[in-house]
């Protein structure tokens, strides 16, 4: 793939996100791709852990919207610098944790990050660097620390 292309299908990811269509999220996908995140003890693994994934966070801010801040890339690789933001007006359903009930709070400019490789026009491997301790805050679920 050429680096223009990594960006494109890496923009097609984020657009399938942002309007929360997971099919099309899926057909972005790799059928044995891993997606690793700090709030899991397992990665995610193929199609049907990709869907896990998304619906975790689709369920719970079913109006979330992703922004794209900073990127990098090359021929097979993309590194992102992102915002999240949404209603928590669902329930949260975090890897290996009880489930949240809804908030029902706003989350705003929440930070977070990821790594992302394809490859064949598909995603292959993502590792996300989500801000939970920051969204938990917003959320009211825990103080937030200043030092």
């Amino acid at each position: 793939m050429t680096t223009q292309e990594v960006i494109n299908l890496n923009k097609a990811v984020i657009d399938s996100w942002n309007s929360h269509d997971t099919e099309k999220f899926l057909s972005l996908c790799d059928k044995n791709i891993v997606w690793k995140d700090t709030a899991s003890p397992e990665p995610f693994r193929g199609l049907e852990g990709a869907k896990q994934f998304f619906e975790m966070w689709d369920n719970g801010f079913p109006d979330f919207k992703l922004t794209l801040r900073n990127t990098i890339a090359n021929e097979t690789s993309i590194a992102c610098e992102l915002e999240f933001s949404g209603t928590n007006t669902g329930p949260l359903t975090m890897p290996g944790q009880q489930q949240i009930p809804a908030t029902n709070r706003k989350v705003s400019a929440n930070k977070g990050s990821y790594f992302a490789r394809f490859s064949n026009g598909k995603v292959t491997e993502v590792s996300s660097y989500p801000d939970l301790a920051g969204m938990m805050a917003q959320l009211g679920l825990m103080q937030e620390q200043h030092a």
